[in-house]
């Protein structure tokens, strides 16, 4: 993912990261082999009794070390990646200019037989890479995730709203986008957690450049993307949805999608969109269990 990984060199710490996460730019920080897909980011050593590598995509606003908590709670990994989005972190380099491009730049990157995970516009493209080379990742974890607009009319609806929101970044302020973002119903349940984890949040979001974020909308944005819905219901190998309870309208698309055993759908008690941020511990449950099938 070349162009997607967010650019070469050395990918500095966001604020809200943690000081033992290992960037070791294209290594795996313990016996200097390639990480996967050998692309800057921030990645982690194997834990404990070790097992598949872990791919872990981040959601808009959002940061490798966005990961961090769900990593300390899994008992045991793989070797890890967690790559910068296009559009996010401190490192600059040609975007993908399309969608598909995107797709079949971070497909390409995969290595074979990982754990592949990803938050809202992460797991939008976890799941886009996933369909578009079958069998290459050994399960897909899609946390808050979504398979594209239903019809024409919600594809106009949303890309009237995507188009609002990156003329918001590209002419406006940042903090003053960041909490009107804040402010959106489906972060509601994030008011109920503490200052200090959300002060952490608030600093992640505003560490990115506001004109680079614009990506997430004009190139990556829900209408964008394609209706998979098909392609989901189609698919032989493991795709697990996992949503909040409180998540109303994802936990509810979740459901419509289970088709087991391959696609398979849980929602989180008393949690809401970002697991990441809410709930790390069931995000952490459901890799291990997707690691031990």
């Amino acid at each position: 993912m070349s162009a997607a990984g967010g650019g070469g060199g050395r990918a500095a710490t966001p604020a809200g990261g943690t000081n033992d996460t290992n960037d070791t730019n294209g290594t795996n920080g313990t016996n200097g082999a390639p990480a996967p897909g050998a692309m800057p980011g921030l990645s982690h050593p194997a834990k404990g009794a070790g097992g598949p590598s872990l791919v872990l995509l981040h959601g808009f606003l959002g940061a490798p070390s966005s990961w961090d908590a769900v990593l300390a709670a899994l008992p045991r990994h793989g070797p890890v990646w967690c790559p910068w989005l296009p559009g996010h972190g401190p490192l600059r380099e040609a975007l993908p200019a399309s969608w598909d491009e995107a797709v079949r730049s971070f497909a390409a990157s995969l290595p074979a037989g990982a754990m592949l995970a990803g938050y809202s516009l992460g797991a939008r493209l976890a799941l886009a890479a996933t369909l578009h080379r079958p069998g290459r990742a050994r399960a897909t974890l899609l946390v808050g995730g979504h398979v594209g607009p239903l019809d024409d009319a919600e594809r106009a609806a949303r890309a009237a709203l995507d188009a609002r929101r990156a003329a918001d970044l590209r002419h406006g302020n940042l903090a003053a986008f960041v909490a009107a973002w804040e402010a959106l119903p489906l972060f509601a349940t994030q008011h109920a957690l503490t200052p200090e984890l959300q002060a952490r949040q608030r600093a992640l979001r505003l560490a990115h450049d506001a004109q680079a974020l614009t990506w997430a909308f004009e190139v990556a944005g829900l209408a964008q993307m394609p209706d998979l819905r098909a392609a989901v219901a189609a698919a032989r190998q493991p795709l697990h949805f996992l949503a909040g309870a409180l998540d109303t309208r994802f936990a509810a698309l979740a459901a419509t999608l289970a088709r087991p055993p391959w696609v398979t759908q849980a929602s989180v008690p008393a949690a809401g969109h970002n697991l990441l941020l809410e709930a790390p511990g069931a995000v952490a449950a459901s890799l291990n269990d997707l690691m031990e099938m």
